[in-house]
């Protein structure tokens, strides 16, 4: 790999990095108060959850559309099953990763905290996957693909904030189900643009207005625990 791929791909990775803490940053203040790299493991855990979900997700996906295909179902049923079917596979082994780290660590964390490292981990190594390495292998500077990696790190980062949450609250399925069922709708926004019901840069803003409400949800639900607990 030569040294221009090397940089696009360094270059677009710290940029997503720093999207991640800036979000963290404006929602989330305090959130680590001390020993950061203590939660480098759950930020790793989350990473390892989407490289795991991926693939899996992929093949499930395959097979759903096949079958669909074979049904002649409408691409808008079929897409809304197959956007679902992402939500569900994500949003479950980011619940998982979750779970993993609060009990494989062996000193007391808040599953609040966690849940951000998580989201922080899979948000930040989905953009690396799916945008930074392969425009950076090509050495493409792509102004969309940025704003939308903008928008999503920081739903990752808030639906990880969410599943925690019940976790906290002993309460984790219906968190699970928000959750998964509020990525699939920003998911099915693919499916709306390739049907052409809505042009890139609608979608970037459907996205970013989803994006965002999800991150003022789970600040309150945040700073609400902060207040029970103190």
């Amino acid at each position: 790999m030569a040294a221009k791929e090397v940089l696009y791909i360094t270059g677009y990775s710290l940029l997503f990095l720093a999207f991640g803490v800036l979000w963290l940053g404006v929602f989330f203040r305090g959130a680590f108060p001390e020993r950061k790299v203590t939660y480098l493991s759950a930020v790793s855990m989350g990473a390892l959850a989407f490289m795991v979900a991926l693939p899996l997700q992929n093949s499930l996906q395959l097979l759903t559309n096949s079958w669909f295909t074979k049904l002649q179902a409408s691409m808008w049923v079929t897409g809304a099953v197959l956007m679902l079917i992402s939500g569900v596979m994500q949003e479950a082994f980011r619940t998982l990763a979750t779970w993993l780290t609060r009990h494989i660590m062996q000193e007391e964390t808040s599953w609040l905290t966690l849940g951000l490292a998580v989201g922080l981990g899979f948000g930040v190594w989905e953009s690396w996957r799916i945008v930074a390495l392969p425009l950076g292998q090509n050495a493409i500077w792509f102004l969309p693909a940025v704003i939308e990696r903008f928008s999503v790190i920081g739903l990752h980062i808030g639906l990880g904030l969410i599943v925690a949450y019940g976790f906290s609250k002993q309460r984790p399925l219906p968190y699970f189900l928000l959750a998964a069922l509020w990525h699939g709708v920003v998911n099915y926004s693919v499916i709306l643009y390739h049907g052409r019901v809505f042009g890139m840069w609608a979608i970037e803003v459907f996205t970013f207005v989803m994006s965002l409400a999800v991150l003022v949800f789970a600040s309150r639900l945040y700073y609400r625990s902060q207040k029970t607990e103190s």
